[in-house]
């Protein structure tokens, strides 16, 4: 039998702790150094923070409560792969993206992503499409993040989901917008440090309470929990190895090309340590979702030792609460570890949620407020920037208020949900980067058929609901969810038995007819689909209207694809491969011409007439 919370003064204690960490060390950035008085140093450090601080914190953005609790939730239903798909996915995304993003934006020295589409294309056209896509991934991402904290909270303290939302948002509203991004990044250090000692605890807690690691192990082969090697063509199914390998990795370009991102490029003193983030980045946050994904083996484990599945018994109403309940379990006997799992929680959402304040925060002066105002002076667009996190707190908000009513896991929510702008945007960049031809009919064209088909499939989806892709693997036992010595009338004993039967999954499914039949599509698939969308509508509309020369285009705004992928061909091949693009050879030009002009720029400061 499941037992019920117990929130000691241990635990109350220890989440305190970790909402105050944060808010001191903003206070601290907000009265020392340069005091954040210049946006250089608000929204970019003054480019030169240090490596290991920024890359945690790159690193722990695009983890956060999807983490700790949709990740466990995703492997307890449906398996191990859709961990193996989310660990695999962020190595191919970062180490792309890396060759992609890096050499185009850090030479710019630009504090927003979207300023790169206007340099690229002399017109503020695609920069308003994009601004639109980065303001909607971050307002969804931020709800989805602070709605996820709430469920925990409801779970283990009871505590209204109104409430938990508006202590995340309003504690990282506070150091956020007093501390800049030296905050948020020395924030985003401590919170994954207490994320993952949080972490780890409830692995070895939990593998001990099965009887180990082997144990656990054994219980999810027979679960068919660890069955990664699904080969299957079946476009239909949620989880395959195909849709991992391709789908997945399209679906988390989002974060490595988002504003966030590029601010954290922005931070770095060298190009070469920019590289370094990344590609150290890419392995280590695969390993944090393999230990997410761990969490709901441990999780399924556990439920069948003890012959209660919380979600098949009713003792929970949302997946999302299942580690949560496995936390209040496995330390009833140790007063402030579920305090701990709160406050990593607490700390994985923090991290996120002021991440993507400083992320909308950069945008909304440089994409928004300069364009209006040009000549605003330092002073005042640091004030701005400030007033903006407080305003972008309280729609964000509103936001993880809405998102509160929308069921299912947290990954679930995330993969189908937030890549609605970010397919389109990661699809206008592609295009923009690695076309010469691309015009800005093009991009815009691409990108709104590519939202207009991500929101059709979407809704779609989660309107339908396919079968086919929704089957969950068979839950743990559910005899032993009431006590023996519990005094039992025959109807209760009926409901339990009704309850059982209408809960094995045993249902006759229905199938979709005629054009309905789309929406079996995998939400896997969708990413790859309006990425392709863009850049081929992008190319048939630049070949309509007319595309430019390539001796026309900036070669600092576009990349050779075959350069950045395989450097190491013979030079002849790589020039039948691109096409005769010149391309790599003018960008070579005009770096060494910076090197020189930034060479003589040092010499005149050191010796001044």
């Amino acid at each position: 039998m499941l037992s019920e919370v117990k929130f000691t003064t241990a635990d109350y204690v220890v989440c305190a702790l970790a909402l105050c960490v944060s808010l001191v060390i903003g206070i601290y950035y907000a009265i020392s150094g340069g005091r954040q008085v210049t946006t250089a140093e608000y929204h970019l450090g003054n480019r030169n923070l240090n490596f290991l601080p920024v890359m945690l914190s790159l690193m722990v953005t695009s983890q956060s409560s999807i983490l700790m609790l949709g990740v466990p939730a995703e492997t307890y239903l449906f398996g191990f792969l859709a961990t193996f798909a989310a660990s695999f996915g962020f190595l191919g995304a970062y180490w792309i993206s890396a060759r992609i993003i890096i050499p185009v934006v850090y030479p710019l020295r630009i504090t927003s992503v979207n300023e790169y589409f206007e340099l690229r294309y002399k017109s503020n056209r695609v920069r308003i499409l994009t601004t639109f896509l980065s303001f909607l991934f971050w307002f969804i991402y931020i709800g989805i993040v602070t709605y996820g904290v709430s469920t925990a909270i409801e779970t283990v303290l009871g505590a209204p989901v109104w409430l938990s939302i508006i202590i995340v948002s309003t504690g990282s509203m506070i150091y956020t917008a007093i501390g800049g991004i030296k905050a948020v990044i020395w924030t985003d250090v401590i919170q994954y440090t207490i994320m993952l000692i949080s972490l780890l605890a409830i692995l070895i807690k939990g593998s001990t309470k099965v009887g180990g690691g082997s144990e656990v192990l054994r219980v999810n082969l027979e679960g068919d929990r660890l069955n990664i090697w699904n080969f299957s063509p079946d476009l239909t199914l949620r989880y395959t190895l195909w849709n991992v390998v391709i789908g997945n990795t399209a679906k988390l370009f989002a974060f490595p090309l988002s504003q966030s991102s590029v601010q954290r490029i922005g931070c770095m003193p060298s190009i070469k340590e920019a590289y370094k983030m990344y590609f150290i980045v890419a392995p280590l946050t695969a390993l944090t979702f393999f230990f997410g994904g761990s969490m709901g083996l441990v999780a399924y484990a556990y439920f069948v030792k003890v012959r209660c599945d919380p979600l098949k018994s009713k003792f929970i109403g949302n997946p999302n609460q299942i580690l949560p309940t496995l936390v209040s379990e496995i330390f009833l006997e140790n007063p402030g570890m579920t305090g701990l799992f709160i406050a990593g929680l607490f700390c994985a959402t923090l991290s996120t949620v002021s991440s993507g304040y400083a992320a909308l925060s950069s945008m909304t002066l440089q994409d928004i407020i300069k364009k209006r105002w040009r000549k605003l002076s330092e002073r005042k667009s640091t004030i701005t920037s400030k007033l903006t996190v407080v305003v972008i707190s309280f729609l964000t908000t509103g936001m993880a208020l809405l998102l509160a009513n929308v069921k299912g896991t947290l990954l679930k929510l995330a993969q189908m949900v937030l890549t609605i702008p970010t397919a389109p945007f990661t699809g206008i960049i592609l295009y923009s980067i690695f076309c010469t031809s691309a015009t800005t009919a093009g991009a815009v064209v691409g990108g709104l058929t590519s939202l207009s088909f991500y929101l059709w499939m979407a809704i779609g989806n989660i309107m339908v609901s396919p079968p086919s892709v929704e089957k969950k693997l068979s839950p743990a036992p559910v005899d032993q969810c009431i006590s023996n010595t519990s005094m039992l009338s025959s109807l209760a004993v009926s409901n339990m038995s009704s309850l059982n039967a209408n809960l094995t999954g045993n249902t006759v499914p229905y199938t979709l007819e005629g054009f309905n039949k789309i929406y079996t599509l995998s939400f896997q698939w969708f990413d790859v689909i309006a990425i392709f969308l863009v850049i081929v509508i992008g190319l048939i509309v630049s070949r309509i209207i007319g595309a430019p020369k390539e001796e026309e285009v900036d070669a600092r705004y576009v990349l050779s694809f075959i350069e950045q992928f395989f450097p190491y061909l013979p030079e002849n091949v790589k020039h039948f491969l691109s096409c005769g693009t010149r391309i790599p050879k003018r960008r070579k030009q005009i770096q060494a011409e910076e090197r020189q002009d930034n060479r003589q720029i040092l010499i005149d400061e050191k010796n001044p007439e």
